[in-house]
């Protein structure tokens, strides 16, 4: 009388082990874009460093009278 509820348990366990494993799958593929996305943000980090540096430098020609 039980067998067919534990056929059902052991099927959903099966279906969670796989859908485990295609998370991590999934979270593998991920992973790269991850580094990516915190290289990109370090190199505008940087960017924004570099246009603060050439603002700064610029500046005093702001208030230079036109001749």
């Amino acid at each position: 009388m039980l067998k067919p509820f534990l056929y059902m348990e052991e099927h959903l366990l099966q279906s969670i082990k796989r859908l485990q494993q295609l998370i991590i799958h999934l979270l593998q593929i991920l992973k790269p874009f991850l580094y990516m996305e915190e290289y990109l943000l370090q190199s505008i980090k940087r960017l924004q460093q570099l246009i603060i540096c050439l603002l700064q430098m610029l500046k005093p020609f702001l208030y230079m009278e036109e001749h």
